[in-house]
């Protein structure tokens, strides 16, 4: 007698086990590759910022730690250095990640519309970005040097100029242009210092051949069919730049704006190697600021503390980056 048929419904109940037991394994062995990754995060990002957030609350040095509560975040904040690199920062910040991506644009569109055959020139201009932030921070010291042979006074000297300090000038770059009609302008209206804007200069070179290799990824995903269309409704080479190009670009340039303000606030390299802050602050910016803080001053806690709000204040502004381009950026 032939044993009976196991119904269809049946079959399907006995293989539910299976696929669960085949699921939590593939899990397991899921967790088990990501687990090296997950410690990692966990030790050096989650618990040194957890422990940055308690070394804040805290008069910390060498000498020892004593619970201070929010002191520190109120010294700092009303504190005139804390004001100073404030300000400073947001120079930098300003004067390098809108101005890079300005520059970096039209060079992408050249490179991938009308010199795509010359590969030779993309990878010369992704060669700034490869050079180690402190050697291309050193070329530049080398081009503004205080000595009149190097090759900013040089050209100075071509329009009969005087040769500068270029990098130890904290007077502000507008009033420097500003002076032969002689006006001058006061605080924070003069805008950044001469040495502050050689550092934004050099950011700027440093980090141009980052944003146009990801400028040319994004653009490889807009088809030629597009501008042709524009072309025909007559549309200029500027205009279609303009009005279809840049639209389509959004989500790449959005990526870009956040990365470059990430870069911009915690850059530390260039401008130690350049001006070391000075002169009197005019070039400190925040990250310069918290090492000062660390390293020379013995104030941990204070150190701590402004790394903390360095971390806030990168949050902060990319957040606001987002809800401002809402309406700009279309993912279509």
């Amino acid at each position: 007698m032939s044993p009976p048929k196991s119904s269809p419904r049946a079959t399907a109940v006995e293989k539910v086990p299976e696929r669960s037991r085949r699921r939590r394994r593939q899990s397991a062995i899921g967790l088990l590759f990501a687990l090296p990754a997950l410690v990692l995060l966990g030790v050096f990002h989650i618990w040194a910022s957890l422990f940055n957030i308690a070394m804040s609350l805290t008069d910390w040095s060498l000498g020892g730690a004593s619970f201070v509560g929010l002191r520190n975040y109120v010294e700092l904040l009303t504190g005139p250095e804390f004001r100073n690199s404030l300000v400073v920062t947001l120079f930098f910040v300003l004067g390098t990640v809108p101005l890079t991506i300005l520059i970096g644009l039209p060079i992408a569109y050249a490179l991938q519309y009308r010199l795509a055959r010359f590969r030779l020139y993309r990878v010369l201009v992704f060669t700034p970005y490869v050079v180690p932030t402190v050697a291309s921070a050193m070329i530049w010291g080398v081009i503004f040097g205080s000595n009149p042979s190097s090759l900013a006074n040089w050209v100075l000297s071509w329009f009969g100029a005087e040769p500068r300090q270029w990098l130890v000038d904290g007077t502000g770059v507008l009033n420097v242009l500003l002076h032969p009609i002689g006006v001058h302008l006061p605080g924070i209206l003069g805008g950044p210092s001469v040495a502050l804007s050689i550092t934004m200069v050099a950011q700027i070179w440093h980090l141009l051949g980052f944003t146009v290799i990801v400028l040319l990824s994004g653009l490889t995903g807009i088809g030629e069919d597009v501008r042709e269309a524009a072309r025909v409704d007559g549309a200029g080479e500027f205009r279609v730049l303009r009005s279809v190009v840049v639209p389509l670009l959004s989500p790449t340039i959005l990526f870009l704006a956040v990365i470059s303000l990430i870069f911009a606030v915690r850059e530390f390299n260039i401008i130690y190697v350049l001006t070391g802050g000075g002169p009197q602050g005019s070039s400190e910016t925040l990250s310069m600021l918290m090492v000062r803080q660390f390293y020379e001053d013995n104030e941990l806690g204070r150190g701590a503390t402004t790394g903390t709000f360095l971390a806030l204040t990168v949050a902060v502004l990319t957040l606001a980056q987002f809800w401002i381009s809402r309406r700009r950026v279309h993912y279509e």
